[in-house]
């Protein structure tokens, strides 16, 4: 793909060469990846550009196109996210609120006087969280369950001092909605963001009896080396405002993207304060070491939206089969979804960065190197993340051996050492996964990450 310079994107020729490239550019990673479907939409400063290769199913003959709706799992809490941000800059709801004045329930325990509400939409809460590998925790929970779990689990670190991405801390922001609201948070979301954007969403369960829309779910066998279908099960009722049972278009996360970047006018409902307040940053994460394929994760979170390298701003959203990825760049007005039907975060960090490295006619720069200080012996122990999930750190020599324990999984070993430079390595292939160290800043406590999970040290 050729650059694309930010001053001549007005130019429709241009735009429709660029159009062209991202199709052939797309079609070449289809080829290689075997991925059975991807779709791509980019805002560049009002223009919008779309692109799609494959089809909606490895057994279809639909083709993928923008009208597809993807499951917007994790996307659904940037949807909360932006309301929560409403009812802030209108002075209904402060961000330094306990959650005990929202929620009766956890009136002077703990939980309820020790994490506010800005813990809660920038995932520093700190408690030990939920394993949405049980099916009875992905799909058949309830509120008065979980008021059980989170005023017995431990908490791991103290509140506004470590970013660990916890499904359920949108479940709660969901139910502060509804109880200073009094209205069910979908209702919510179609009055302030869906209708006011003109935008279309489905639902997992009816969009499955329109094939020519709905995108199914597919997973990779290393055994035939061949992606194959997946059934798509949508989580229970608990997690609607964090992972819910929405489906909706590349275009129409598109036009979400370009909202919230400030590319396209804030409709009625919505404010451009809120906008700018989603796009606050306010934990930075740890630094995380992978292998050659591993997933980028952000270098900081905010109330809302991610912060990755390269000034790219925005949210990802994975299903079981799924990936979508939302990304914005305020200074230069670009907007970008992509979608593929296969869960392979890898695949599709490596297409935005390549996208946005064209249009801005320099790669997205890599992480910069930060020799590791601490001695791998100090790393060896036992960490404890979400229920029954631990990681085991042992040393081997001059390595470290990491067994990542998760219920109903193979464990699974990662290998780390230090480089003559004294930058930490992962010399073990480990697609798409990534590690990382690091002290709570208040209390000195060790802990690791995987992936944009923390552990903490036992």
């Amino acid at each position: 793909m050729s650059t694309v310079t930010l001053e001549d994107k007005s130019h429709n020729t241009e735009m429709n060469a660029f159009q062209d490239q991202l199709q052939t550019f797309l079609t070449t990673i289809r080829e290689e990846s075997g991925v059975p479907g991807i779709c791509l939409g980019l805002n560049i400063a009002g223009q919008n550009v779309t692109a799609s290769v494959g089809t909606l199913a490895i057994d279809s003959h639909v083709p993928m196109n923008p009208d597809a709706r993807f499951q917007l799992g994790c996307i659904t809490k940037l949807l909360t996210a932006m309301l929560v941000a409403e009812m802030i800059v209108s002075g209904k709801l402060d961000p330094d609120d306990p959650i005990e004045k929202y929620l009766e329930e956890l009136r002077g325990t703990d939980r309820g006087k020790d994490i506010a509400i800005w813990h809660l939409l920038s995932h520093t809460s700190g408690y030990r969280g939920l394993n949405l590998a049980d099916p009875g925790v992905a799909y058949y929970y309830s509120w008065p369950k979980f008021l059980n779990f989170i005023n017995t689990t431990p908490q791991l670190f103290k509140p506004g001092t470590v970013f660990s991405y916890e499904h359920s801390e949108y479940a709660i922001l969901g139910e502060i909605i509804e109880r200073i609201t009094g209205r069910d948070i979908a209702d919510l979301y179609r009055e302030m963001i869906i209708e006011p954007l003109k935008i279309t969403v489905g639902s997992i369960r009816g969009d499955q009896r329109q094939n020519e829309i709905f995108v199914t779910d597919h997973s990779f066998d290393p055994a035939t080396s061949k992606f194959a279908k997946l059934k798509t099960i949508p989580y229970g009722g608990f997690w609607k405002a964090s992972l819910s049972d929405m489906t909706m278009s590349i275009q129409d996360m598109l036009r979400i993207s370009s909202t919230i970047c400030g590319i396209t006018a804030v409709p009625g409902g919505l404010s451009e304060k809120a906008m700018t307040f989603v796009q606050k940053q306010v934990i930075k994460l740890p630094r995380t070491y992978g292998s050659t394929r591993h997933e980028q994760t952000p270098s900081a979170f905010g109330v809302g939206s991610a912060a990755y390298r390269g000034w790219l701003l925005g949210h990802n959203g994975s299903a079981r089969g799924q990936t979508c990825g939302l990304r914005f760049d305020p200074r230069n007005k670009i907007a970008l979804v992509i979608g593929m039907n296969a869960w392979h975060p890898f695949l599709r960090n490596s297409i935005i960065n390549h996208i946005f490295g064209v249009l801005r006619g320099e790669p997205i720069p890599p992480l910069p190197e930060e020799p590791f200080e601490s001695s791998l012996n100090d790393l060896v122990g036992t960490y404890i993340g979400p229920q029954d999930q631990e990681i085991i750190v042992t040393n081997e020599g001059d390595q470290i051996a990491c067994a990542v324990s998760f219920p109903n999984a193979p464990i699974m070993p990662v290998l780390m050492q230090k480089d003559d430079k004294g930058n930490l390595r992962v010399c073990s292939e480990t697609m798409h996964h990534s590690l990382g160290f690091f002290r709570e800043p208040d209390s000195g406590y060790s802990g690791m990450m995987f992936g944009m999970t923390a552990f903490r040290k036992q």
